[in-house]
């Protein structure tokens, strides 16, 4: 959803806010400033001299100082292998433009600034994922309100700066309910805070929350400020979904993974940027044979009208993939950040499209209306209606991509096509066609509608939705192409001189082999939406070949991402749901498989929703903050269809 920006006066050639009608930083000696508040006042340095991860979240993401004051720490210390998460919350964020001219007063800091405009995300609410040196430090910028974005996350805070315009100012950024949340994210004595305040209610808020408040001499004209340490916690939280809590465990050292499309891939590429060893297994003798094998795939997220947690999903793994394409492909060989054109053939399609933009849910810089005459432009060739115009969507080679990903020095590739997976002497044992075994300790069920062949993973709703695509060469009789084109398929420039067009969704479909009937059916898709290239197709009689794929999809159309459930643990302990979907099951824990996690579902949008799925998974089993909200990792949590099912009286 469409956040809005802070709106800046500029005084001596630095930041205040309108909002507030206050500075972001001291203007004479803000690094130093930030420095003692926060960086001193947590004694960050001696911590990023340790070897466990530190976890830091901010109140107020600002100019980003206080993120790229300590960054800059950890060069300073010539400790590069010390991993940070930095999570900072807002609700006014700075544009790229304001970032640009602010960032020239701060040179020492150009290595983290190059790279946080590079990935700067556009303002929409949510959690947005930024990576420095290779994953060693991350940055998550919560965009929205800091108490309702706080609620949603999942972490444990190491170390709290409490940074926002001043409370007589900024009233709702200082308010009991945001310091309770405070409260429920941190570890008693261990977590720690500094603010730049004194002020008595402060003070006491934070002390009935649970931390011990002691006063610091100020910096420069001002008299104290406080720090503290977290004591107790002095309200408990009651987990009111149960059923999707979250097992924890120790980071591991090596990870395997079953399956080596692109939910594969990018989860073992999310693991190997970690440091872990990651051995995929893969039962054809390439990877991106299946579901991800086809040669170019649209890169955009369909938005709806209004929010929803599918389209958060799919719009936040857009912006994720983005990112992550421009890292390991900056030259965009397999790749075109070329746009998207999303057509309106349907009197309906118009009206959902009108309606979309009316509400102004999302930036410009992210869909803009356009004409016919417009997206011709744009596309190099006619099109047959008005539509969506996505600047900064495109296409993408899967397979490429896929190979992209598992070319890292942390990630093996084996061939072995897995039957059985058990867990017995504090590992899992794997057995193959040949009744050969390997074990591992962690293992990731990534293959597709087979995760569900398996014991521990049979009551997955899994399915296979058979899709064919078309190719034909490019040659000069053909009308260029610029941009996809989305209608009821879709068409994206050639790569390497053939043209991909599709798709065709078959839900009874069992047919691997190509068919005339799914050829006619995508040229008919295509005569809607380019009526001259598909006239130029038929006058010069071109040859289509083609590939059948099948999408992996749920009932729900949303991924399956997180911890195996067991199955039988989950009926017995959430039995009470057939009768009253609305008990409190207080202190009631249900059992997951250890170490076991699935990766799957993704069907048409693998592209969107795998890097982010992978990431998410990373994090979960590195036990690291979650770069996504507990409101979209509940949607996608394995376990939810047993507690569906259970509420409906179906099992």
């Amino acid at each position: 959803m469409l956040i809005q920006n802070a709106i800046l006066d500029w005084i001596d050639g630095s930041p205040k806010s309108t909002e507030f009608d206050d500075i972001y930083f001291n203007t004479i000696d803000g690094v130093e400033e930030a420095n003692y508040v926060f960086v001193e006042g947590n004694n960050i340095d001696a911590r990023l001299s340790g070897s466990s991860p530190l976890v830091i979240a901010e109140t107020g993401f600002g100019t980003g100082l206080n993120f790229l004051n300590t960054a800059h720490r950890i060069i300073q210390h010539k400790n590069i292998q010390t991993k940070l998460h930095f999570i900072s919350a807002e609700k006014y964020p700075l544009t790229k433009r304001d970032l640009q001219r602010i960032y020239v007063k701060w040179p020492q800091f150009n290595v983290f600034t190059e790279q946080l405009l590079a990935q700067y995300p556009i303002h929409t609410t949510g959690f947005h994922r930024i990576s420095f040196l290779d994953k060693n430090i991350q940055l998550t910028l919560l965009l929205g309100d800091a108490t309702e974005c706080l609620s949603k996350l999942i972490a444990s805070v190491d170390a709290w700066y409490l940074d926002g315009f001043t409370p007589s100012r900024n009233s709702d950024m200082w308010t009991s309910e945001l310091f309770e949340k405070i409260a429920s994210l941190s570890t008693p004595h261990s977590t720690t805070l500094a603010t730049f305040t004194s002020a008595s209610k402060i003070r006491k808020s934070l002390q009935a929350v649970g931390f011990d408040i002691k006063k610091r001499s100020g910096f420069g004209l001002k008299r104290e400020i406080i720090a503290g340490t977290f004591i107790e916690h002095k309200t408990p939280t009651l987990d009111t979904k149960p059923w999707f809590s979250l097992p924890k465990s120790a980071r591991p050292t090596h990870v395997t993974i079953i399956g080596g499309g692109l939910s594969g891939c990018s989860t073992a590429y999310s693991l190997a940027q970690r440091g872990i060893k990651v051995t995929i297994i893969e039962k054809e003798k390439r990877l991106a044979t299946a579901g991800s094998g086809n040669r170019q795939g649209a890169l955009y997220a369909k938005l709806p009208v209004t929010p929803t947690k599918q389209g958060e999903l799919h719009l936040t793994g857009f912006l994720h993939t983005t990112n992550l394409l421009k890292q390991t492909d900056p030259t965009q060989s397999f790749w075109s950040q070329c746009g998207v054109a999303q057509l309106a053939t349907k009197e309906n399609e118009k009206i959902r499209q009108q309606e979309l933009i009316d509400n102004q849910h999302y930036p410009t810089s992210l869909v803009q209306q356009k004409s016919a005459a417009e997206l011709s432009a744009i596309s190099g060739t006619a099109v047959s209606s008005s539509g969506l115009f996505f600047p900064d969507a495109g296409w993408v080679s899967p397979v490429d991509f896929c190979h992209a990903l598992a070319n890292h020095p942390n990630i093996n590739i084996v061939q072995h096509d897995i039957k059985l997976i058990e867990y017995t002497d504090q590992q899992w044992t794997l057995t193959n066609n040949r009744s050969e075994r390997l074990h591992c300790s962690h293992l990731v069920i990534c293959n597709a509608e087979l995760a569900s062949q398996f014991e521990q993973t049979k009551h997955l709703p899994l399915k296979a939705i058979r899709g064919q695509v078309s190719l034909t060469a490019d040659n000069a009789d053909l009308p260029k192409l610029d941009t996809v084109v989305c209608g009821e398929g879709y068409i994206s420039p050639a790569q390497e001189g053939i043209f991909c067009f599709g798709a065709t969704f078959d839900l009874k479909g069992k047919q691997r082999d190509v068919t005339q009937h799914d050829h006619d059916k995508n040229l008919t898709k295509l005569a809607d939406a380019l009526p001259e290239f598909h006239h130029a197709l038929l006058k010069k009689k071109a040859q289509l070949s083609g590939r059948t794929a099948f999408r992996c999809s749920t009932p729900d159309y949303m991924p399956v991402v997180g911890p195996a459930p067991v199955f039988s643990d989950y009926i017995d302990t959430y039995a009470r749901l057939r009768k009253d979907k609305n008990w409190r099951f207080e202190g009631a824990t249900a059992q997951h498989y250890p170490n076991l996690y699935v990766n799957s579902g993704h069907g048409s949008k693998g592209l969107i929703t795998c890097p982010i799925s992978a990431e998410l998974l990373a994090s979960m089993i590195c036990n690291e903050p979650l770069p996504l909200p507990k409101t979209l990792i509940d949607s996608i949590n394995p376990a939810r269809f047993i507690i569906k099912n259970l509420i409906k009286r179906a099992i």
